[in-house]
Formats: structure tokens, sequence, C-alpha cells
């Protein structure tokens, strides 16, 4: 069973592109952070906890699909803000999208980033930029902090200029 959280709505994106510095190259869409189910170990990562980490500075908003909104808003403008394009994919017209798995801990940290597809050119920008994602509060399954697992499709695009 697979369970979808909306990373973002289409006009938010389409707002948030507009005001992009048109020198830079890298078109990021966080379509959905997608999570599947399955029955794990209590130090292995879930992939379906009561309540999902979010970033810090979303954590004090009361309501939870708000607080979910919030914080994958927050991990997009990241991402667009932090990602660089390499300059050899750039000058090699390598476009695509690089999917990354990886774990908040139970300590709200990003944990064991792994590239599961995309060009391998990208894969290295899509990690760090995965990897530098600021605090989150842990995800919760009976009222105590666990690993979640996340993935993370992150699209670069060149533009036409």
């Amino acid at each position: 069973m697979l369970a979808f959280i909306r990373g973002m709505s289409f006009l938010y994106t389409m707002r948030t592109l507009e005001t992009l510095d048109p020198v830079r190259f890298a078109l990021v869409l966080m379509c959905c952070i997608t999570l599947s189910v399955s029955g794990q170990a209590q130090d292995a990562p879930m992939n379906a906890p009561e309540v999902m980490p979010v970033l810090n500075s979303c954590a004090l908003i009361e309501d939870r699909a708000e607080r979910e909104t919030c914080s994958n808003q927050g991990i997009m403008e990241h991402i667009i803000g932090k990602l660089e394009y390499p300059p050899a994919a750039q000058s090699a017209g390598i476009e695509g999208t690089v999917v990354v798995k990886f774990i908040i801990n139970k300590a709200g940290q990003v944990d064991k980033t792994l590239v599961l597809k995309g060009p391998d050119e990208l894969s290295k920008a899509a990690q760090q930029v995965v990897r530098s994602l600021p605090g989150f509060t842990p995800g919760l399954h009976k009222g105590k902090p666990v690993n979640v697992e996340l993935v993370l499709p992150i699209r670069f695009a060149l533009s036409d200029d």
C-alpha cells in the first residue's frame, strides 16, 4: 500500500518558479513525498508513522495538514534555493529526475541518503541538497520518536535561455 503526501499545489509551484532568478538553470519540482508501508523492526525506518516528521520551523503549527504543508513548502524552498546544477551536466545538456530516498532519524536529522534512480551526472547534487535540509521534528509512532523513510523526486531542467 502506498500513501502519498502532496508536496505542493501546482499554483504554489508556479508562483515560486516565476520568482526564480533567470540565471538559475535548475527547475525543481517536488511532486510528492512518497511513502511505502511495511512492517519493520523497532530501529528500522518506518514508512507510515502516526505523526510524520516536519521541519522545525513548522512544528508549532497546530493543524496537522497545515503543519505538513508548511514542511513540504519549506523543503521545496530549500531545494530551489540550495540546489546547484552541475556544470558538466549543464554543458552536456543533461536533464532528468533524480529520486532520492532518505531517513529522518529519531533526532530529526537527515540520514542515509540513497539515489534510487536518475542520471549519474545529477545524482551527487541531488543527494547533497537533501543532506543539507534543515532540522526536523522527528516522526512519532505510539508517542515515541521513530526513524522515517522518505522518497523525494528532484527534477533538473535546463532553461531555454
